[in-house]
């Protein structure tokens, strides 16, 4: 890009901001005060979200208190809802820094670029085929998982105009996030990955999930294109459908495993198209099937993507692997539910094995609601080819009272009082051991890079 990706004077027309700002280059928009580098806009949110939204995260202060803080790390100018006393920078006051504010210049981000946009949602496997859509040479997607009422708007300030594509990540706390984030991005291309039963807590029916996912729909322009896996239904949408999967428009025609690659074959329509794709997986095909529908539904060049697909690597917590004096440690302790669970299993099962056993830590998987017992029972038939499996959490004693003889390790119910070095002692040379729960089970209690240090230790 050669210019700026705003200026300060920008910014203030952006959001009806009166009075004289001066043409400063604005590179990085951020509502984080520690992100904050010379050249960015600072967006000071308030810790409790406005706009009817909810955060798993609400904090105790607001942004502007670290106003200050910002200004020492090289911010050019700030969005607040108040003068704040001491700043030297500019101060563009908007009287809701989230919706007057961050989605205010989210829309006049959208507003100036005329390319495609697919925006994405999904139950499980968004952020990986995200990073697959990414691949598209001059591609800017969401970072992370910016996908919620503050990620999806500051993915749509920082996308740059002279990209090819914008890929859009959305995802959801509460009824009506979606179509609102979806309105907001404007997508030309909807995509919905999947719809499983997650968030039941909140939503209360897979029903009521799958009209939640298809609500993306409602941010399509009349001529836009929503993609679906086989067999999904989306009455709610009249216009154009693409769909993946087994007998759809984009279909699996044939793979071969080669090592850790999978060597696949795909048809889009009347052509094939060969691609490779590094770990290989059940379910990283079916997200790289969904990335080419969208490819394709964008009208753009599904060969260009395709050959980049075995570029794309697992991104961390979601199936990074590390060997430990011979034993294999799969970190995919991101998140949880019944689909990627299986998925997790699925991958495990697959793995060419020379020696060694296949061996499952699984975690509770979090807001199933009342059947939540029934999904985590459920998961015993996904572990045919599965040595062994350590359940941790109230929810994973369903589970582990139905485990065959032989194959229970072991059960712990409070995933913050688990010592990774109980884990590491079960563990001996040429296993191959995959951590899956839900993100407050491993990820957050940091047990993955424990139980690396355990089994370094033993080493």
């Amino acid at each position: 890009m050669s210019g700026p990706l705003w200026t300060v004077a920008e910014v203030a027309r952006a959001l009806g901001v009166a009075g004289l700002f001066p043409d400063t280059p604005i590179d990085f928009v951020t509502q984080d005060s520690r992100l904050v580098k010379p050249g960015s806009l600072f967006v000071a949110l308030s810790g409790t979200p406005s706009g009817g939204f909810i955060s798993a995260f609400a904090s105790a202060r607001d942004g502007w208190e670290f106003a200050d803080k910002a200004e020492a790390s090289g911010a050019v100018a700030m969005i607040v809802p108040h003068e704040i006393a001491g700043i030297k920078i500019p101060q563009l006051i908007v009287q809701d820094t989230l919706i007057d504010g961050l989605w205010g210049l989210a829309r006049a981000a959208r507003a100036r670029f005329n390319g495609p946009v697919i925006g994405l949602t999904g139950s499980a496997g968004k952020t990986s085929t995200k990073e697959f859509l990414a691949a598209y040479p001059n591609a800017y997607a969401s970072p992370s998982s910016f996908n919620n009422f503050w990620g999806v708007p500051l993915t749509l300030c920082n996308a740059r105009p002279d990209a090819s594509l914008w890929v859009v990540e959305m995802g959801m706390n509460q009824r009506g996030e979606i179509a609102r984030l979806s309105e907001l991005t404007r997508p030309t291309v909807a995509l919905v990955v999947n719809v499983q039963p997650v968030h039941l807590e909140k939503l209360g029916s897979l029903e009521a999930i799958r009209h939640e996912k298809v609500s993306i729909a409602l941010g399509l322009p009349e001529d836009g294109v929503l993609v679906l896996p086989a067999g999904l239904k989306a009455s709610e949408w009249k216009g154009k459908v693409v769909r993946f999967g087994e007998h759809a428009e984009v279909h699996e025609v044939k793979h071969a495993p080669h090592g850790e690659s999978w060597q696949v074959v795909a048809a889009i329509g009347k052509k094939e198209i060969a691609f490779s794709l590094t770990p290989g997986a059940p379910h990283r095909v079916q997200n790289a099937l969904a990335a080419l529908a969208s490819v394709h539904a964008a009208h753009l060049d599904v060969a260009t993507l395709a050959i980049k697909l075995d570029r794309v690597g697992i991104m961390t917590g979601r199936g990074v692997e590390q060997a430990i004096g011979g034993i294999t440690v799969i970190d995919d302790s991101f998140n949880g539910n019944p689909a990627s669970v299986a998925a997790a299993l699925q991958s495990l099962q697959a793995r060419n094995m020379s020696g060694g056993r296949r061996i499952a830590v699984l975690g509770d998987m979090l807001e199933l609601g009342d059947d939540a017992p029934t999904y985590h029972t459920g998961l015993a038939r996904h572990l045919d080819g599965i040595d062994g499996v350590y359940c941790v959490g109230p929810l994973m004693r369903h589970l582990y009272d139905v485990l065959p003889s032989g194959k229970g390790l072991g059960w712990h119910d409070d995933p913050a009082t688990l010592r990774a070095g109980e884990v590491a002692n079960l563990l001996k040379a040429g296993d191959v051991v995959v951590v899956k729960g839900s993100k407050k089970m491993f990820w957050v209690n940091k047990f993955v890079p424990g139980l690396v240090a355990a089994l370094q230790a033993k080493a």
